[in-house]
């Protein structure tokens, strides 16, 4: 599927112009890569890509195929940046990584939506934002309130542990934590989260009803607005009407790791593309000069980028990759 105009702002002649080129590169699945020069910064790009939903059909996979993990390479070859960009923990996009054949091992990484960055070279932790104990505690009350099973993900320096209360879980969370268990483990299940909470967390979230979770979000923001982030995605494992519910501290958000990385190499706003799916993907697209839904992305989210790609199933983000590592995308300015 070609790229087609969004509706952001001079998106459509641009989309426009390059739909009748992607469909022709389409048609191979060799990746060209247009080097840079080396003294050419300039021409530099930072692309911030997501991850399930975009380079991941997570329903059905537990890893990035060859042409995904292919497409990346070829875009850090042409001397581009790729920060990939996920809801992930650290733990859960290490198992990702080591099980896809190829990725580098030195990429960008905003995980969790922004409460951990890696990046820069040497690669570092650049930031590890963290919900303290008495603001877990009174989100744990409130997820109770609401009936919803609480996940606690710890901080990467305590391994990155998720902890949960040994009750039953709705079919499609009871699904999200059996394929954990599978690919990840790091469960840790409880009696009384409160009782046996370890302290600050990155993370505290569930998968739920999509009424639930919008309820229980409108009491978070009521209750803690101003001191948490509430991201509301839908859930992939599932095409009936779920949704995460992730809080994170105030200062999260995918598109404010992208932000970091963009200052840390000198990259200007108009050399980001941000390619994404999903709900927690907006911010992104607000941080990048162009900014690239995918075609299974939410109506919503098509309408705030530039550009729409192909479906996830067709490879759609390892096809935008192509063009990107060939110099074909973004268009001159």
């Amino acid at each position: 599927m070609p790229l087609r105009a969004g509706r952001r702002d001079g998106a459509a002649r641009e989309g426009v112009f390059y739909a009748h080129r992607l469909a022709r590169a389409a048609r191979g699945r060799r990746v060209v890569t247009a080097r840079l020069d080396p003294g050419g910064a300039s021409g530099r790009l930072l692309v911030a890509v997501d991850v399930d939903g975009t380079l991941l059909d997570s329903e059905y996979e537990d890893r990035l195929r060859p042409r995904e993990v292919e497409a990346v390479r070829a875009v850090r070859e042409a001397g581009h940046i790729v920060a990939l960009c996920t809801g992930r923990n650290s733990r859960s996009m290490e198992g990702l990584l080591r099980d896809s054949a190829g990725v580098p091992d030195d990429l960008d990484l905003v995980l969790l939506n922004g409460a951990v960055v890696v990046g820069g070279r040497p690669r570092r932790r650049l930031a590890h934002r963290t919900l303290d104990a008495a603001t877990v505690t009174r989100l744990i009350r409130l997820f109770h309130a609401h009936g919803a099973l609480a996940m606690v993900y710890d901080t990467d320096d305590r391994g990155g542990v998720l902890y949960h209360e040994n009750r039953a879980a709705n079919s499609v969370l009871a699904r999200y934590l059996d394929r954990r268990r599978l690919t990840v483990g790091a469960i840790i299940v409880v009696e009384d989260l409160e009782r046996e909470l370890p302290g600050e967390a990155l993370e505290v979230g569930t998968i739920d009803r999509e009424e639930l979770v919008l309820r229980l979000t409108a009491d978070i923001e009521r209750e803690l607005g101003g001191r948490v982030r509430v991201e509301n995605t839908q859930s992939l494992l599932s095409r009936e009407p779920y949704r995460w519910a992730e809080v994170y501290h105030r200062d999260c958000g995918k598109g404010a790791g992208v932000q970091l990385l963009a200052r840390l190499y000198g990259i200007p706003r108009q050399r980001i593309v941000a390619v994404g799916d999903n709900y927690n993907d907006l911010d992104l697209f607000a941080a990048a000069g162009h900014a690239v839904a995918m075609g299974n992305a939410p109506d919503a989210v098509k309408a705030a980028a530039g550009l729409v790609a192909g479906q996830v199933s067709e490879s759609g983000g390892a096809q935008l990759l192509e063009e990107i590592a060939a110099g074909r995308f973004p268009p001159p300015a």
